[in-house]
């Protein structure tokens, strides 16, 4: 009866740790950080569920960050992102980049946002901000989403 206690008390334990730590995981960008980086107040990110997984959006005074990680669901990563986004969508590989990231374009009709997705140990991550001023704003938006730290 003492080891089913035991084994209760320390069950009890790890659940409460990961209730604890899992929105840190999940949303693992400061709001400072974000603000600083970006040049907007960003609030602290808020856990939902995601396309991949696990997901958090960080609201700011214009811009919305969609943070978006999880295991691929598709036989490949480019398969995943045709799939996910609509027909017309084009992808644009960063340069010389470790993690063979490419900037999601939006098609000419869509609503204009900026983006990169990349793969890093075996987590596919999709960060895509929204609300921003416009498609000639784009480039400078995915620039900066370029030099962020990346997860994980």
């Amino acid at each position: 009866m003492k080891k089913i206690l035991i084994f209760t008390a320390l069950m009890n334990c790890v659940a409460y740790a990961s209730a604890q730590t899992t929105p840190a995981a999940q949303c693992p960008f400061e709001p400072d950080y974000l603000s600083k980086h970006f040049g907007h107040t960003f609030k602290a990110g808020v856990p939902e569920k995601g396309l991949l997984g696990k997901a958090c959006v960080y609201s700011s005074d214009g811009p919305k960050i969609w943070l978006d990680t999880g295991p691929n669901p598709a036989p490949s990563v480019e398969m995943y992102r045709k799939m996910s986004n609509p027909p017309g969508t084009t992808f644009t590989a960063v340069s010389n980049d470790p993690d063979k990231a490419v900037h999601i374009n939006p098609k000419a009709d869509a609503p204009s946002f900026a983006s990169i997705s990349y793969e890093r140990k075996g987590v596919l991550v999709n960060i895509t901000v929204t609300g921003i001023d416009g498609k000639s704003a784009i480039p400078k938006w995915n620039t900066k989403l370029v030099q962020l730290k990346r997860v994980l």
